[in-house]
């Protein structure tokens, strides 16, 4: 607010002519007040603009029982001659002429001239009426109704500006009746309602009524057409002396979303504050929500009062709001609720009152009609109707109020002021707390962030030209461009926290009719750590599957020329921006920008592309501006709808089918040894595996229980390949046995071994992981391992050893049995069984976890294809085992043809032969059989049904 002193040569005084008119102009929108510098009475006025002037008016003055007390007007014209004609009701003095009701005056007026007039009496519906609009002033020159002299008056509102519906809040100090008078310009029907007390009174054109505003009690009035209502205090004798003024009173249908109000210093200052009931919440002084007060009811309608104390005071039912300093101005708002606010003030001798200024247009009103501020503030407003503080909200609120007062100060504006405000908000927890609950408040906050830094950044450099700025949470530099002859071909660049802007001079240079232009550039310090947990691990990206694997690789940069809008460019825009961690040969950038969609942020790539990039840096071309970031791929395939589908199916038939194989190897004693209890062991860990795989690898809501699944994993799948290395290590020394006489390394394969190795390789691998990093269990989409700090080679370090020994052991062991089958005549060679054996010798592969070697071919152009075999051949190594081991295995397919034989039958009879006698005399030493009819090996998986060793009825090994 700037306080401008006139010289006392301006004023008038008398009835007269005069040319002393003040012309304030402005190159945006300003509210005017008028303070009279007269001895102890500092009247006030709001002065309207000149396209709220109009060309018909009614006087009204206030009646005085003081002889040296008379009432007087002003007219005055703008630009153009004006020709003026007054309709005379009381008795008025012109110049040297007294006229009486009925009489009419016509005086011509030249371009700021005014003429004023006095009256002897009560001048109280006196027309005034013009070609071209003109300012009418009224008031008194020395009213004394309860106090000393007093100097009041007040701009009238022409007849075009009048409303139907007022409603009038009592002073917070009123001690005696005020009085409101009303003016109708035609016959008009009024009602007036003090409290709960209604009347109907009908006006002719040209009347005054006057009614009285007692003490705590709101006035209701409403007319079938438009009509002016005044407030007239009369002041209040001592002890407690005020003194009088005249108060335009605002109609309902001219409320405003937006005030400013003038808190005068020595003065107690109020808000007298009208709103609609259900909107009282959500209205907003300064840069906080206004709490704490009493609204009391207006009887008939449905709006509430209020009086808001703007400096310290004792009443009880005051919010005090102190403003240091005094004679600031302040914005009172509603986000979306139009209400009424009225700005009075008492002090000792003193008293004043005003309508509030309505802010219909400020500097950042480009800002606030965006269809994204628009949604915060809708926001907003649903927080304080439900009776929530919002800290974001106040911040937006504040952050926008000071942002207009500098800008509409005529100095030199830094951008260290605009950039200082956001440190605690972008450096603090705010917009990094809370859950999915908040997460719509902190998308429209993080918009309003980008955006209003741009405009400021933008504003600053048209004041104050080139600026570099830097600071705990954002660095920015703007260039001011002023237009040069010719064409341009320079290309400019700008520089913030390592990352660079390069735009043509075209983009930027500005237009014909504009003086210059500017352009910022602006990096944010810690931007991309709070959306990228909001915005990218909460799956929020946009509906493409392939940007959910993605996350934050840089700052978050904005660009912005012009009014800060984006905006779309005829030659691209290049952005550098470095990468917060070292590009891995087998990611891929993308470069993306900032959407707020119906109440949502998102990151989007229309309009960007990847120019180029290295291990530290990428550079984006888009041909637009906005609020830019880099997404980088996480090394591994993209989430698919059909692998999962595979997977579950996979995963659930296996399922069944370990569980089958589990009952076998645990029921059927004839087949019962070392390599059925190994058979038994894999089964039963990968078992548990698949199974809480397949129930709760998506748990991820509570992070300590997703850990524990996670370590749980871990240790079931370390355990399953433990458990398949000594299942390749018992079929190696199984079969080099057949080079040998003694077949002591296999019979040694003792149990005592097995189990602790089996469980107790992968829990220790799991402790010292655990150990290591127990921050590495548990990532935000699965509940596995982290692959940060490359956690997740705890896991595949093992298991690609476990791979690698295993494959060695199963070409060493087709070796063997390639030499054995070579060595026998011509008959075995050719036997009928060969396909068989050749079958379950690739099945023993899969069996043996080898094919778990596809994951780690998961990238190029072969990804897709790895991930799908990867995907089915491993969801389906349960039914490989229970394929291999069970169905293909003759002994076991004699236990259930016994079994179901035994359930057709109804008593149970005498077995006397077994598929699986004493007579199978390898069923416990594992040692091959090797006849002139041919070879087998159950206990490893490798058998042909048509040979035998011994009896043709006895099976044997």
């Amino acid at each position: 607010m700037e306080r401008v002193s006139l010289p006392e040569s301006v004023g008038i005084k008398g009835t007269t002519n005069f040319s002393n008119v003040v012309l304030v102009k402005a190159d945006k929108d300003i509210s005017v007040v008028s303070v009279s510098n007269k001895d102890v009475n500092p009247e006030t006025t709001v002065l309207y603009p000149v396209s709220s002037l109009g060309n018909e008016h009614y006087i009204v003055t206030p009646p005085t029982e003081s002889l040296d007390s008379y009432p007087e007007f002003s007219v005055m014209t703008y630009e153009d001659r004006n020709l003026v004609t007054v309709h005379v009701k009381g008795k008025l003095h012109y110049l040297t002429q007294d006229n009486s009701t009925g009489s009419t005056l016509t005086i011509n007026l030249c371009a700021f001239q005014g003429i004023q007039f006095q009256g002897i009496g009560d001048l109280s519906g006196t027309r005034i009426v013009s070609e071209k609009p003109v300012v009418v002033l009224v008031g008194q020159g020395c009213f004394c109704n309860n106090t000393k002299c007093n100097h009041v008056f007040e701009q009238l509102l022409p007849v075009c500006s009048w409303g139907t519906t007022y409603i009038i809040p009592p002073l917070p100090w009123q001690k005696v009746d005020e009085i409101v008078y009303i003016t109708a310009s035609q016959s008009t029907t009024v009602s007036y309602q003090l409290g709960e007390q209604a009347e109907t009174v009908t006006l002719a054109g040209g009347s005054v009524l006057q009614r009285p505003v007692k003490p705590w009690i709101p006035v209701y009035i409403s007319a079938n057409v438009g009509i002016q209502v005044v407030f007239y205090s009369v002041g209040a004798p001592l002890p407690n002396s005020s003194h009088a003024f005249l108060m335009n009173v605002p109609d309902v249908a001219s409320y405003c979303r937006m005030y400013s109000i003038n808190a005068q210093q020595g003065f107690k200052n109020f808000a007298l504050m009208v709103a609609n009931t259900a909107e009282t919440g959500a209205i907003i002084l300064d840069n906080q929500p206004v709490r704490d007060v009493v609204w009391n009811r207006v009887p008939g309608t449905e709006f509430v009062w209020s009086i808001h104390t703007l400096e310290p005071a004792n009443r009880s039912h005051a919010v005090e709001h102190p403003l240091v300093p005094a004679n600031r101005s302040h914005a009172v708002e509603h986000p979306s609720s139009p209400f009424a606010l009225l700005s009075v003030g008492t002090a000792a001798m003193d008293s004043y009152g005003i309508p509030g200024s309505c802010r219909k247009n400020v500097p950042f009103k480009s800002l606030t009609e965006t269809p994204q501020i628009q949604e915060q503030l809708e926001m907003c407003k649903d927080f304080f109707l439900k009776g929530n503080n919002s800290e974001l909200c106040s911040f937006m609120n504040s952050t926008l109020v000071n942002l207009e007062t500098m800008c509409a100060q005529n100095k030199t504006v830094s951008l260290q002021d605009f950039a200082h405000p956001f440190g605690s908000l972008l450096n603090g927890a705010t917009l990094s707390a809370g859950g999915n609950d908040r997460k719509r408040e902190v998308d429209s906050a993080v918009t309003f962030v980008l955006q209003i830094v741009e405009l400021a950044a933008l504003t600053a450099a048209l004041k104050n030209g080139n600026q570099t700025v830097t600071t705990e949470s954002m660095a920015i530099e703007t260039l001011l461009i002023v237009p040069a002859a010719g064409p341009c071909d320079k290309v400019f660049k700008l520089r913030a926290q390592e990352q660079t802007m390069d735009i043509h001079c075209d983009t930027v240079t500005p237009g014909p009719t504009e003086d210059s232009g500017a352009v910022a550039f602006i990096s944010y310090s810690t931007l991309d750590s709070i959306m990228n947990k909001r915005f990218l691990n909460e799956g929020d990206l946009m509906a493409d599957e392939k940007l959910r694997n993605f996350h934050l690789n840089s700052r978050v940069v904005s660009g912005a020329v012009g009014d800060g809008r984006p905006m779309n460019l005829s030659k691209p825009v290049n952005f550098t921006l470095s990468h917060r961690q070292a590009k891995k040969e087998n990611d891929t950038p993308l470069c993306v920008h900032w959407k707020f969609i119906a109440g949502n942020g998102t990151w989007a790539e229309d309009g960007c592309t990847v120019l180029d990039t290295n291990s530290t840096h990428t550079i984006c071309s888009c041909d637009h501006l906005s609020s830019f970031a880099l997404l980088m791929s996480l090394t591994g395939v993209e989430e698919s709808y059909p692998l999962t589908i595979i997977t579950y199916v996979g995963l659930t038939f296996s399922l069944l089918c370990l569980l089958l194989a589990i009952l076998t190897f645990l029921l059927c004693r004839s087949i019962c040894n070392v390599s059925t209890s190994i058979h038994l062991q894999l089964c039963l860990c990968l078992f548990l595996a698949n199974l809480l795989f397949l129930t709760a690898v998506t748990r991820t809501s509570i992070q300590v229980v997703c850990a524990v699944i996670a370590g749980f994993l871990h240790y079931l799948f370390l355990a399953c390949f433990t458990w398949m290395f000594l299942e390749g290590l018992h079929l190696f020394l199984t079969v080099r046995n057949l080079k040998v006489v003694n077949y002591t390394s296999a019979s040694r394969f003792k149990k005592r071994f097995m189990y602790p190795f089996g469980y107790g390789f992968p829990a220790l691998v799991v402790a010292i992981s655990a150990a290591v990093n127990h921050e590495g269990y548990g990532t935000d989409e699965h509940c596995w391992l982290s692959p940060e700090k490359h956690f997740h080679w705890s896991f595949l370090g093992p298991v690609c050893a476990i791979i690698l020994i295993n494959l060695t052991f199963f070409l060493v062991t087709l070796w063997i049995l390639r030499d054995k089958l070579s060595s026998l005549n011509e008959d075995v060679s050719t036997l009928k069984d060969t396909r068989l054996l050749t079958f379950k010798a690739i099945a023993q592969l899969f069996i043996l976890g080898c094919t778990w070697s596809l994951g780690l071919f998961q990238f190029g152009s072969a990804k897709m294809v790895m991930g799908y075999l990867f995907t089915i051949v491993n969801s389906l190594q349960g039914a490989f085992i229970f394929l291999v081991h069970c169905l293909l295995n003759r002994q076991v397919r004699e236990e259930y043809r016994r079994w179901i034989k035994s359930t057709r039958k109804p008593s149970p009879t005498t077995q006397t032969f077994s598929p699986s006698g004493s007579t199978v005399t390898t069923s416990t030493k594992m040692a091959p059989c090797i006849t002139h009819s041919g070879m087998h090996w159950e206990g490893v998986g490798f058998d042909t049904h048509s040979v035998n060793c011994g009896e043709p009825s006895t099976s044997s090994l």
